[in-house]
């Protein structure tokens, strides 16, 4: 439920975590946790960091394979 707010003007799901794109706009990251790649495209969800500028998460989780 609810919303999460962003900024003034923009806001994410509930349960979504708000990650500011290139030229100041928003997007909603699907991990509540989860971290913003530099990239302002991509992020990786809660316990790993982006790795090359968002192409890919690291650590990855195995359970995913």
């Amino acid at each position: 439920g609810g919303l999460v707010p962003c900024s003034a003007t923009g806001s994410c799901h509930g349960g979504q975590r708000c990650c500011q794109a290139r030229g100041g706009s928003w997007g909603c990251c699907p991990f509540a946790q989860g971290s913003c790649c530099s990239d302002g495209r991509h992020c990786c969800p809660a316990g790993s960091r982006c790795t090359a500028g968002g192409w890919g998460c690291s650590p990855q989780r195995w359970d995913l394979l």
